[in-house]
C-alpha cells in the first residue's frame, strides 16, 4: 500500500467539525392497517417538480424528506422537526388518515399489485420506475433509508489544495475519493452498530425469492436481500477517473440503464454526468448505508447524526496507508457477512476497529475540550463503545427483545409509527424546530415549506427571511413587511398624527384629540380632558405600548402617570377622545379585508372557587398561552397595571368572582398583554369593510391592519359617530386572526405567498 498523500491532521478537527451536512430521509405512508398507501402523493405539499425539502421517491407513497445542507447539527434537527410535522398534518388529517412507517424494511405487502410507482410528469422519470420494477421488483423499491451527506469544509480544503485551479481539482477529487475508500473499509463497524432491519414480513422474500429467508438478520437493507445491484457490476474506487469509467461501461454495456441505478453506499456528488466531475470536481459524499431507526421520530437520533459526523472526521484524520481495490472488495463481504448475521452476534473482526477507535475518541475529546457543545460527545462514544462488547445493546437486538418477525413486527411498527405522529403532533400552531420566531412568522415558514417555497433564514432573532420561487425572490421581516411596502408608508402607519391627518382629509371619522411634545405642556392641558372618557399614548407604538385607556375619565393624579408612562415610548404623545364600541382589527392585503376580529382584554372567567390570582395560574395553563409573539395567547400577568385596574374595579388579587362572572385584568386589548381574539370576519357589516379599505389605499399600503372602534358593527353606517378609526399598522399581527381565541381561522399566510408567488402551485 502507498502511503496516502492527502492526511489532515489533528490541528484539523474544529475546522473539520464546520464541514456541512444534509440528510434525506425515505418514509412510506401507511394506512392504520399497516398497509402501503396507494393514494396520491398529498396535493397539500404544492408542485413535487420543484419541491426542495418533500419529493417522492420510488412509490406514490414513499416520500422522502431533505433538509438544506448546514454546518449546524442543531438546525438538521430543527429542519427534520418541521418537515415531519408539515407532512404528519397532512397524512393524519380526515382525507388521509395515514401514519409513517418508522422502519426500514416494508410492511404489510397484501396490496403491492396496487401499490404505484411515482406518477411523476417527467416522462423519463416516470418510465425509470417502470424499469426499476422489472429488474429488481416492488419489494425492493420500497426499503427506506436515511442519506447523509457530507461536504469537508471549503476553508480547511484550500489549506490543503495546490493554488493550479486544474491541480486544486485533482487534489480535491484525490482528497475526496480516499476519503471514500476508508469509509468502505470501516463500514461494516457502522452497520454493526447502527444496522436496525432485522425484520420484514414474509412476503418481502417470497414475492422476491419463492420461498422464506431464515431472519433475523441485523440489516436486510444492507444485506444481499436489500437494494443491492447485480454482482457482475463492479466499480473502481482507487479513483474518480476510474470509477466515472466504470460506470459509464456499465451504462453502455445495458447493465445499467443510467448513472444513477448504481447502488452502492458511497456517492460522489457535484456533476451530471458523473463525468463533470473529474472538471468541476467532486462537492461532497452521499453515505446511503443508513437503516431507519425506528424509535426515533425522526429515522435517526440527534446523538447518531452526531456520531456519524464525528466518525467522518476520524476517517480523515486517521493516519492510515491507502486503500486498494483488493481490500475494499474483502471489505465489501465483510460487511455483508456483518448485514446478515444474528443481531446477538458479536462484531466480527474487532482488532481491525482498534486504532480507528482510538482516533474517533481523540476527535471526541478534542472537540469536548475545544468547542461549547450542548450535547456530550464522550458520553455518545462510551455508549456507542458498549455496544462493540455488547450486541444486545445495538438498535437490530433491541427491535428483537420487543418483538418476534413472523408475529408482532407489523403491530410494533404500528405503535411506534402512532407514537412517533402523537408525538409531532403537540402544539400544531407552533413550527417545530423554528419555535424562538415569532409566531406568525411561524405561520408563514410552515406554509412556504409546504408549498416547496425554498427558504433561507437571514436573521432569526430578527425575524427575517428569504422565499425563493423559481426566479422570484422576496425578503420578509416579521411575516408580512416586504418591499411591495414603501418605507413612506410605514413612516405614515407608525405616525399616529399623519394617519389621523390623511384619514380625516379622506372624510373618515378619527378620535378627536391633541398631540404633546411637552411633558410639562401635556401635564397642564388636564382640565380639557376632566369628566371626559379619553386615551393616551405615544404618537409611534407598536403592541399597546405605553397605551392607557380612561372610558370614565380619571383623577388629575392617573391622568399624569399615563403621559408619563406614554412619554417613555415617544417623544410626541396623543391625549384624544375614548369612543364608546367594540374595538375591531382588519387585516387589509392590497386593499381588500381578509380577515377581522374583536380584540378584548386580558381577562378570567370566575368559577366561584378561586381568587383572581389563581384564576390566572390556571389559565396560563392553557396549551396556547405562551411568551408573547410565541403562541396563540400570551400569558396573563398580576403586575402594577393589573392590580390598579382591578383595583378601580374594587377588587383585589384574592377576589373570588361568581360563576361564569368575567373580570378585566387591564383597559387595552393587545392581545401581546394577554388579550383575546374574536374572529368576527362573517357577520360586519360591509360598510365597515369598505371603510377599512379606503383607509388602507388612502395610506398606500399592500399589507395593513386598520384599528376601528365601531358601535354596532352589524349594522348599516347611519353617520360618522358610529365609527372610528383608531390607528393603521404597518406590520398587522397575523396569528391574531390565524389562531384566534374564538372563531374560524383566516389562511392570512396562504393568501400571502399566492401574492408573492402566483404561479406557486404550477
Amino acid at each position: 500500500m502507498k502511503e496516502n498523500p492527502y492526511q489532515f491532521q489533528v490541528s484539523d478537527i474544529i475546522p473539520l467539525w464546520d464541514s456541512t451536512i444534509g440528510l434525506e430521509r425515505e418514509a412510506l405512508r401507511i394506512d392504520k392497517q399497516a398497509n402501503i398507501s396507494i393514494k396520491d402523493h398529498p396535493s397539500e405539499w404544492g408542485s413535487r417538480s420543484h419541491h426542495p425539502y418533500i419529493q417522492t421517491d420510488f412509490a406514490e407513497g414513499q416520500i422522502e424528506l431533505i433538509t438544506p445542507p448546514s454546518k449546524q447539527i442543531n438546525d438538521i434537527i430543527s429542519w427534520f422537526d418541521a418537515l415531519h410535522q408539515i407532512v404528519e398534518t397532512t397524512i393524519s388529517s380526515d382525507s388521509y388518515q395515514e401514519l409513517l412507517w418508522p422502519f426500514s424494511m416494508p410492511p404489510k405487502l397484501g396490496n403491492l399489485d396496487q401499490v404505484r410507482s411515482a406518477q411523476l410528469d417527467d416522462p423519463k422519470e416516470y418510465q425509470y420506475r417502470k424499469y426499476l420494477i422489472e429488474v429488481y421488483g416492488k419489494p425492493v423499491q420500497l426499503v427506506s433509508g436515511i442519506h447523509y451527506n457530507f461536504q469537508i469544509n471549503p476553508q480547511l480544503m484550500e489549506k490543503y489544495l495546490p493554488k493550479d485551479e486544474n491541480l486544486a481539482i485533482k487534489a480535491n477529487n484525490e482528497i475526496y475519493m480516499s476519503f471514500a475508500r476508508k469509509y468502505l473499509y470501516y463500514r461494516w463497524a457502522l452497520t454493526y452498530l447502527l444496522g436496525a432491519s432485522p425484520c420484514s414480513p414474509s412476503e418481502y422474500f417470497t414475492k422476491l425469492y419463492g420461498k422464506p429467508t431464515p431472519l433475523p438478520m441485523r440489516s436486510i437493507r444492507q444485506s444481499r436481500y436489500g437494494y443491492q445491484n447485480d454482482p457482475s457490476i463492479e466499480v473502481s474506487y482507487a479513483s474518480l477517473e476510474n470509477f466515472v469509467n466504470d460506470v459509464e461501461n456499465h451504462v453502455q454495456s445495458g447493465k445499467l440503464s443510467v448513472e444513477k441505478e448504481l447502488y452502492r453506499d458511497v456517492r460522489m456528488r457535484g456533476g451530471k454526468p458523473n463525468r463533470e466531475m473529474i472538471s468541476k470536481g467532486i462537492s461532497y459524499i452521499e453515505f446511503r448505508n443508513f437503516d431507519l431507526n425506528p424509535y426515533s421520530k425522526h429515522g435517526i437520533t440527534k446523538e447518531d447524526i452526531t456520531f456519524i459526523k464525528i466518525w467522518l472526521i476520524g476517517l480523515l484524520i486517521h493516519d492510515q496507508d491507502d486503500i486498494d481495490e483488493d481490500t475494499i472488495n474483502l471489505a465489501d463481504i465483510r460487511n455483508r457477512k456483518t448485514a446478515e448475521a444474528n443481531p446477538s452476534e458479536p462484531l466480527p473482526h474487532p482488532d481491525l476497529l482498534e486504532n480507528f477507535w482510538g482516533t474517533l475518541e481523540q476527535v471526541a475529546n478534542h472537540l469536548t475540550d475545544k468547542v461549547d457543545l450542548d450535547i456530550n460527545l464522550k458520553e455518545i462514544m462510551q455508549n456507542k463503545k458498549s455496544q462493540l462488547f455488547n450486541p444486545t445493546l445495538t438498535p437490530s437486538a433491541l427491535i428483537m427483545a420487543q418483538c418476534d418477525c413472523h408475529n408482532d413486527f407489523v403491530e410494533l411498527g404500528l405503535n411506534l409509527a402512532h407514537k412517533h405522529q402523537k408525538n409531532i403532533l403537540i402544539r400544531p400552531y407552533n413550527l417545530h424546530g423554528f419555535e424562538k420566531l415569532e409566531l406568525s412568522t411561524q405561520d408563514l415558514l410552515k406554509h412556504a415549506i409546504t408549498k416547496g417555497v425554498k427558504v433561507d433564514l437571514i436573521d432569526s432573532s430578527e425575524n427575517i427571511l428569504r422565499l425563493t420561487h423559481n426566479t422570484q425572490e422576496y425578503y420578509i421581516k416579521n411575516a408580512n413587511m416586504t418591499a411591495l411596502d414603501n418605507q413612506i408608508s410605514y413612516f405614515l402607519m407608525e405616525n399616529k398624527v399623519a394617519t389621523k391627518k390623511i384619514l380625516s382629509e379622506k372624510g373618515l371619522a378619527v378620535p378627536q384629540g391633541f398631540d404633546f411634545t411637552s411633558l410639562k405642556q401635556a401635564q397642564q392641558s388636564y382640565p380639557l380632558f376632566k369628566g371626559r372618557p379619553f386615551v393616551v399614548k405615544p404618537k409611534n407604538t407598536n403592541y399597546g405600548l405605553g397605551i392607557n385607556i380612561f372610558p370614565n375619565s380619571c383623577p388629575e393624579k392617573e391622568y399624569h402617570e399615563a403621559i408619563e408612562e406614554a412619554f417613555k415610548h415617544d417623544s410626541t404623545i396623543i391625549v384624544e377622545d375614548f369612543i364608546q364600541g367594540t374595538e375591531l382589527r382588519f387585516y387589509i392585503q392590497e386593499g381588500k379585508t381578509l380577515a377581522i376580529c374583536e380584540r378584548q382584554p386580558a381577562q378570567v372567567i370566575g368559577d366561584g372557587k378561586h381568587s383572581i390570582a389563581e384564576l390566572i395560574q390556571i389559565e396560563n395553563k392553557n396549551p396556547l398561552r405562551g411568551q408573547k409573539h410565541y403562541a396563540p395567547l400570551s400569558f396573563l400577568n398580576l403586575g402594577n397595571i393589573e392590580i390598579s385596574f382591578l383595583k378601580s374595579q374594587g377588587l383585589t388579587s384574592e377576589s373570588i368572582p361568581q360563576q361564569g362572572e368575567k373580570v378585566l385584568l387591564r383597559k387595552n386589548s393587545n392581545v401581546s398583554s394577554g388579550g383575546i381574539a374574536i374572529d368576527r370576519t362573517d357577520v360586519v357589516h360591509s360598510d365597515y369593510l369598505k371603510i377599512a379599505e379606503l383607509a388602507a389605499t388612502s395610506l398606500n399600503t399592500v399589507f395593513c391592519g386598520i384599528d376601528m372602534i365601531i358601535k354596532d358593527y352589524k349594522k348599516t353606517i347611519l353617520s360618522q359617530n358610529d365609527y372610528a378609526i383608531l390607528e393603521a399598522n404597518f406590520n398587522p399581527m397575523m396569528s391574531l386572526h390565524i389562531f384566534p381565541a374564538i372563531g374560524k381561522s383566516r389562511p392570512l399566510s396562504q393568501e400571502l405567498l399566492k401574492r408573492l408567488f402566483p404561479t406557486m402551485d404550477e
